[in-house]
């Protein structure tokens, strides 16, 4: 369902989120009609239009999206939108367009920040949604212009899905289609809780309803990261392998350990293997990572050593 105009927004999140559903999650004071979060939502979120050099265009995504983030003056995006582009532009909802410029690009979790002179309203982080809560997908699907499509939360946490070296991503079956990379999944109350990233298909490149955004923790660590000019990156000095399928919990079982690492100040050892992290199971290098580099990581590993199973907490290091 993609919804593009007023009544159609109103429509569209009472069918989603039900009035009985806001109500039972809103607090005494009032809470802005359906219509006015889905607005307001929207107003935070651009087209992107990215310069190839010598004048190329991207053909399989000629035009993409973006959110602009409260309080930053700044703008996330899906990296991949950027792809060749050694500059950028965006499309307000008024129709102007505007030079944007690259502030950083991070490939391994698939997102790039922006800088525009333009006064965009943001929008705030919100947490992980709950399993099964609704979400709206906001973005410039097919180049139309921002719309909407809703539906629910199907999984949080995925990770090892072979997009990004570093995945947490939340799955969602709302219809994300191109050109809507980069845009907004937000929760009832019209906060962000995933940068729209990927489609999982096996031919085209068309919706099935098995979609993935950024985790809004894990963009607000790369956002936080480019703000203090840091690397959004966090190492526990370890090498590992995930273990072969077998009665046992899977995990990822340690090979080496650096001497100087956070691993081996927590005590963690070549054979051992790596179950959780903050309560998280971790199956994929790109699932841990994803999880370590959260902005709400703690570094409480859950190990397997031999027969026994322990926890350790790891101090983590910007």
């Amino acid at each position: 369902m993609i919804l593009d105009t007023a009544r159609g927004l109103a429509i569209g999140l009472a069918l989603v989120f039900g009035a009985a559903g806001l109500a039972a999650r809103a607090e005494p004071a009032a809470r802005p009609p359906a219509t006015a979060v889905l607005e307001a939502a929207r107003a935070s979120v651009v087209a992107v239009l990215p310069d190839w050099p010598d004048g190329e265009v991207n053909t399989e995504e000629p035009e993409g999206s973006a959110v602009a983030i409260a309080e930053t003056g700044l703008l996330l995006t899906a990296d991949h939108v950027l792809g060749r582009a050694t500059e950028a532009r965006v499309r307000l909802g008024d129709g102007r367009v505007l030079p944007a410029r690259i502030v950083a690009r991070d490939r391994a979790t698939d997102l790039a920040v922006l800088s525009v002179k333009a006064d965009l309203p943001g929008l705030s982080f919100g947490g992980d949604p709950d399993l099964g809560e609704p979400v709206c997908a906001l973005g410039n699907t097919f180049g139309l212009g921002i719309s909407v499509s809703c539906g629910i939360v199907s999984a949080t946490g995925r990770g090892g899905i072979g997009f990004n070296a570093v995945e947490d991503f939340v799955q969602t079956d709302a219809a994300v289609n191109p050109g809507a990379s980069g845009g907004a999944l937000i929760d009832a109350s019209g906060r962000l809780v995933g940068v729209l990233s990927a489609i999982f298909t096996k031919a085209g490149d068309g919706d099935l309803g098995v979609n993935f955004a950024v985790s809004a923790a894990l963009s607000q660590r790369v956002l936080e990261a480019v703000r203090a000019d840091r690397s959004p990156r966090r190492s526990l000095g370890l090498r590992a392998r995930p273990t072969p399928p077998g009665p046992e919990r899977p995990g990822l079982e340690v090979l080496s350990v650096a001497p100087d690492g956070a691993a081996a100040a927590a005590g963690i050892a070549p054979g051992d293997v790596v179950l959780a992290l903050d309560g998280w199971p971790v199956r994929t290098l790109a699932g841990l990572r994803g999880r370590l580099e959260r902005a709400d990581a703690q570094g409480r590993v859950l190990l397997r050593s031999g027969d026994e199973t322990r926890a350790l907490d790891l101090e983590l290091e910007d």
